[in-house]
């Protein structure tokens, strides 16, 4: 049976004005050794840019008789990214260096070798237009393994500094 297409049926499937992406809470935490404490309380603030994870399941491929035979194989994880608002105390930036400084020491090349002591739990929220929660990812066991540099420029009027933080982690946990 074919589905009447009109307006009335569009909105009635699209419910509350559909999920917004601006409307989202990014909540950091740290290990142990790191200091941030402000940082964290910081995150949901200053967190500008983040996303709800993604994941790709890999065919596992076997031959047979010259053609590809395809079947579910491995769930992988994309790394995940956010884009942060820069403060001229720098407290998520120091933060991030202190915790990427305990994986791997500047001036000792050593550090934490023990995931449970360098990894930590993130959480995303995708909130409706009233700050009430839709759903909620926990990252597993994330580790930054990238931070990008900020550009310093002199035409740059009327703009906040931002950089990146790449996460590599285990995997997620959904919560609807």
């Amino acid at each position: 049976m074919a589905t009447t297409f009109n307006v009335d049926n569009f909105k009635s499937a699209i419910a509350d004005g559909g999920a917004r992406p601006n409307q989202f809470m990014f909540q950091l935490s740290f290990p142990t050794y790191v200091n941030g404490a402000e940082a964290v309380s910081k995150s949901p603030f200053l967190v500008s840019v983040a996303e709800l994870p993604g994941q790709t399941v890999n065919p596992a491929i076997v031959q047979y008789r010259g053609r590809e035979v395809k079947f579910a194989g491995d769930r992988v994880y994309s790394p995940y990214t956010i884009t942060v608002l820069n403060d001229t105390g720098f407290v998520i930036r120091n933060a991030m260096e202190e915790w990427m400084d305990g994986m791997d020491n500047y001036e000792f090349k050593q550090g934490f070798i023990v995931p449970a002591q360098y990894q930590a739990d993130i959480q995303v929220y995708q909130l409706d237009r009233n700050g009430n929660m839709l759903k909620q990812y926990n990252i597993i066991n994330a580790f930054p393994v990238d931070m990008s540099p900020i550009a310093l420029d002199f035409g740059a009027n009327d703009q906040v500094s931002t950089f990146q933080v790449t996460f590599q982690y285990q995997h997620f946990t959904p919560f609807f």
